[in-house]
């Protein structure tokens, strides 16, 4: 049944969760400038920021749908903060920009990481609920 209580719900949630992925990425640039200048270190070419991003949120998702929470809290919790701060389209954009980058191995493997581990994480996810 439509609600837009619910819609309320996932569109708050949403922005929580987009501002959240959007701190992660910051922070991430942060240390990887930090360490470039204090080590000396590049920093890596694999995704990792969104790698740790998709793969804990599709951890959360698995408990949370999983669980007896009511439809609001799904709503807001699932479709919302996990589904703004979880991004499959940040994920396709990196695959691509590896494989122009003549990183064909890194974008497959990379690709496949984020897929056979968010599929794992999700289940143990609701194993644990």
């Amino acid at each position: 049944m439509f609600s837009w209580i619910l819609v309320a719900l996932a569109g708050g949630g949403a922005a929580i969760g987009a501002t959240g992925r959007y701190l992660v990425m910051q922070l991430s640039q942060l240390i990887s400038h930090w360490r470039l200048e204090h080590s000396g270190r590049v920093p890596s070419r694999f995704p990792w920021p969104t790698f740790i991003i998709n793969v804990s949120g599709s951890f959360m998702l698995g408990w949370v749908m999983s669980g007896g929470l009511s439809t609001g809290i799904k709503v807001l919790v699932g479709a919302g903060v996990l589904g703004g701060f979880t991004t499959f389209s940040t994920m396709a954009n990196e695959i691509v920009l590896l494989a122009h980058d003549q990183r064909l191995k890194l974008a497959v493997w990379y690709g496949l990481l984020s897929l056979i581990c968010g599929v794992l994480v999700a289940v143990i996810g609701v194993k644990l609920n």
